[in-house]
Formats: C-alpha cells, sequence, structure tokens
C-alpha cells in the first residue's frame, strides 16, 4: 500500500525538555496504526504535532507526497486531518446537532442558520449509528460515554484523509466499542487511514493493522499485529516484564455494612435502587451506557437530587444529602471527569491533594499554614509514588493522566474516609499506572474502607472486585459473586 503520512526524525521541546525524539513513522492508506505507550510516552504530543496543535522543532513530515506543517488545527482539518481528543472538545450549553455542525452550519436562503436542516441531518446520523437520541438535546445532559460517541459521529462527518483517535473507547460499553470498531473498518475499507490511541492494548491488538509502540518520547519499534501479543507490547511500553495485572492483596471483609443503600428513585433515571457495601469490601458497578451508573453515584454523594431513598453510613441515617455532608460523614468520590470535576488544572499539585483538608490545615488567623500543608502533600506524594518534579509549584495540567489521577486519589485518601465511590478510576490511564491504582484502591480496602467501583471495563472488576452489581435502565439487574465471575454471565445481566 501507498504510505500517506510520514514522519521522519520529528522532535519536539519545551522549555528546553525533549519530549518527542527520532521519530520515525509511516502510515499507508486504507491503514489502522496503532499507537501505545505509558502516560508521558509522548504519544498525545506527537498527535498534537501531526493535528497543528504544537510546531515541531526538528524532522520533516510528508501527507500524501507533499511536504505537511501544519501551524493550527485548522491548516491541519484543512489538509483532512481530523482529531478526536482524548478530553472532548464539544460546547455542553449546546445540543448535539448544534455541536455536530457547529464548524459550517448551513444557512436559510434570507439569511441565518437553517435549524431544521442541522436536526435533520444530525438525526439520521445518529440513528445511522445506532443511538436513538434527540439530536436538540443539550450536550450537557449526555453521560460521559453518549458524548464520546457524539464527537466520534462528528468528526466522522467531515470528509477526511486521515483521522486520529485518542483514547476513543474509554467510556464505551463492549456492544458500543465494537460497534465503533466496525465504523472504523468501514473507513478503511474507503480507504481512510486511522491513527489508534490507547491504552487497552486488547483493542489495539484487535483492531489495528501495525502498532508503534512509544517509550520515553522516543518510538521503541513497530509490530505487525498478527505477529505480537500483550506480554510483548508491555515489554516494549515499560522497559520491564508485568507479570500481574492486577495486584494481590490479603485483606478482611467486616460483616456490619459501611453504606446502605435503599429505594432509591430518580425519575426515570433510577428505579428502586438498594445495596449495601461491608468493611474491606470492593464492589464493582457495571452497566452499558444509560444504565444510571454514574447518576447513582452522583445522587449517592449528593450530588443529584433523588425522589425518594435513604442512605446509611456505619448504621447512622444521613438525613440530608449534599456532598458537604457526605464528606463529613466519611465519604468520598472520585469523579469520572478528573480535568473538569476533579481537579485545579492550573493550580500545583500541593494545593490539590489538600482540597479536602483546608480547613484542618488553617491557623488561628484563617490562614493556610504552607508548613502542614507542605507536610500532608509530601505524604501522599510519597505513598501514592506521584511522579512530579516540584509539587509545590509544577500544575496538574504539566502531569501524566496517571499521576493526575493519583493526585485524585490522594486529595480524598488524605481525609481517611470510610467509603469511596470510584467512577471510571483508571480512564486514559496506561497498563503500569493502572496497577498501580488497583494497589492503591486494595490497600484501602484492606485499611477498612468500603470501596463502590464503577466502570465500562469488565476485565478490571472481574480482577479487582468481590462482589459485581449489575445495573440495566435504572436498576439492579443482578449481583455476581467472585467465584461465579464470568464474562458472559455480567453481559447477560447488562443486555
Amino acid at each position: 500500500m501507498k504510505d500517506l503520512l510520514t514522519i521522519k526524525d520529528v522532535e519536539k521541546s519545551f522549555s528546553g525538555v525533549t519530549v518527542l525524539r527520532n521519530i520515525n513513522i509511516n502510515l499507508a492508506e486504507g491503514e489502522i496504526l496503532g499507537i501505545v505507550g505509558e502516560n508521558g510516552a509522548g504519544k498525545s504530543t506527537l498527535m498534537n504535532v501531526l493535528g497543528g496543535v504544537y510546531i515541531k522543532n526538528k524532522g520533516s513530515m510528508t501527507l500524501d507526497g507533499e511536504d505537511y506543517n501544519p501551524l493550527t488545527p485548522k491548516e491541519a482539518k484543512d489538509n483532512g486531518i481530523a482529531f478526536i481528543h482524548q478530553e472532548l472538545s464539544l460546547f455542553s450549553n449546546l445540543s448535539i446537532a448544534e455541536n455536530m455542525f457547529i464548524e459550517d452550519f448551513p444557512k436559510k436562503k434570507i439569511g441565518g442558520i437553517n435549524f431544521k436542516s442541522i436536526v435533520r441531518s444530525s438525526d439520521e446520523y445518529l440513528r445511522n449509528y445506532g443511538l436513538d437520541i434527540d439530536p436538540k438535546e443539550k450536550v450537557e445532559n449526555l453521560p460521559m460515554g453518549t458524548r464520546q460517541v457524539v464527537e466520534i459521529i462528528k468528526s466522522l462527518m467531515m470528509n477526511a484523509k486521515i483521522i486520529i483517535f485518542d483514547e476513543p473507547t474509554t467510556s464505551l460499553s463492549k456492544p458500543e466499542k465494537e460497534k465503533l470498531f466496525e465504523t472504523i473498518r468501514g473507513l478503511k475499507r474507503k480507504g481512510v487511514s486511522v491513527l489508534f490511541i490507547s491504552h487497552i492494548i486488547e483493542d489495539v491488538l484487535t483492531l489495528c493493522n501495525r502498532i508503534a509502540v512509544l517509550r520515553d518520547g522516543g518510538l521503541v519499534g513497530t509490530l505487525n499485529t498478527e505477529d505480537a501479543n500483550q506480554n510483548e507490547i508491555v515489554r516494549m511500553m515499560v522497559g520491564r516484564e508485568l507479570s500481574k495485572v492486577y495486584p494481590e492483596i490479603e485483606k478482611e471483609i467486616h460483616e456490619d455494612p459501611v453504606l446502605e443503600v435503599t429505594g432509591f428513585n430518580q425519575g426515570q433515571t433510577l428505579k428502586d435502587v438498594s445495596l449495601s457495601i461491608r468493611k474491606g469490601e470492593i464492589i464493582g458497578l457495571y452497566g452499558i451506557i444509560g444504565a444510571g451508573r454514574t447518576e447513582l453515584a452522583k445522587a449517592i454523594f449528593g450530588v443529584d437530587h433523588i425522589d425518594s431513598g435513604t442512605v446509611r453510613v456505619n448504621g447512622h441515617l444521613i438525613d440530608s444529602l449534599s456532598p458537604q455532608t457526605c464528606i463529613e460523614k466519611g465519604m468520598a468520590f472520585v469523579t469520572e471527569d478528573r480535568r473538569i470535576e476533579g481537579l485545579l488544572m492550573s493550580k500545583p499539585v500541593r494545593n490539590n491533594i489538600t482540597l479536602i483538608k483546608i480547613n484542618d490545615i488553617l491557623n488561628r488567623l484563617g490562614v493556610i499554614n504552607r508548613h502542614v500543608e507542605k507536610e500532608f502533600s509530601d505524604k501522599m506524594v510519597d505513598s501514592l509514588k506521584i511522579k512530579v518534579s516540584d509539587a509545590d509549584i509544577q500544575p496538574m495540567l504539566n502531569l501524566s493522566g496517571g499521576n493526575q489521577q493519583k493526585v485524585v486519589f490522594g486529595k480524598w485518601v488524605i481525609n481517611q474516609p470510610d467509603i469511596f465511590i470510584l467512577d471510571e478510576p483508571t480512564r486514559g490511564v496506561d497498563v503500569g499506572a493502572k496497577f498501580e491504582i488497583y494497589s492503591i484502591i486494595g490497600q484501602m480496602a484492606k485499611d477498612g474502607s468500603g470501596i463502590l467501583f464503577i466502570s465500562s471495563e469488565m476485565e478490571e472488576l472481574i480482577g479487582v472486585c468481590d462482589r459485581i452489581l449489575v445495573m440495566k435502565k435504572g436498576r439492579i439487574s443482578g449481583e455476581v459473586v467472585r467465584k461465579d465471575f464470568e464474562q458472559e454471565t455480567i453481559g447477560n445481566l447488562a443486555l
């Protein structure tokens, strides 16, 4: 096949620090090339160079035989490069239809936007993808996974030569992932080339023709998928053998429940949901997008209002559910969107870790005791092995995804809660950092916390949890205990 894109000896530096060095990659017409590597390996930086977000310092690129040096994202788009970023670029206050046509609104003959046209066209695209949702619905009302699908459909609307997918399957259920893969294979058959970045190695092996492995800003090697296996890819990514995917942690599950949720109802979203978690127990929560998992998590933590239901912590009823009350009663909530809801991205690591503990580090005058703040921060950085050059000044923006997620955990762990609600805690995290996060979760359970672990990845729930609850259409459709863990059993309950 003819090479559509060539990247030769490309380098990129920030403030004198080299983050890409001597990258050499080619992409053929109609090829699906996987890009893998740990957080900080340079995957997103390389894609941002291709997408015109960053300008390379050295090297050359050609696109369809012509020199390619995009200075802006618009220039990249005009050259036929579509980029689906890991962090979605949808406008949450606008409708699905408005988002899908925001770069090129059709006009009426007499002027003004033709809203009937964009709604009709959006509805057709959504239905072709199997999404039965109103194109007039605002994006802010959609679950994260549905937003991801809308972003993908939006990119498919442009006549692109190359589509870059940056972690597109993180929030998708298995059926939705399979639908996406079929769509990508359809692009391949039409001659469109795809760059597929993912931390889920199984997905890369399933979908891609070749796999390029990055480590520490350099290209370790490129493999034909038919000749590759997961262990080899992991070894190339991390520079060592990773013998275990899930840690083995001995812990005790107590008889007394630390959390009891009874009769939760919330419109058409939650219907008579009840569950309990014991001290030291890790309960998984699985379901396809729209099943009500995130809505249940937010309702338990008091973020969203419920029509009826009760929450008890250590046997004590919480009279008025609110995040502040839940925190005071010993609950913690790790949100699925760390960048928007979980962290202050422009602030240093130190400030983020001590967010929940702020009242405990004030002096008598109500001013933050910087010495105590630093002690708390340094303790979490050390115990959670957060890779940061200087926690006092380095902003969250400059940390890899895995280390950002560790900071999210750190700000709650420092408060020593009895209950952790974790919504997609390994989203956008590489295989090495995932093991570390699983270890943190296991240690929290060993220390006596009860944990509700929500995930779209059935495999990690099977690997980490003691029980798995399955949601379907706002209800708990079944419970599976460890000895009966089977993907088919869990999948059938979800569908």
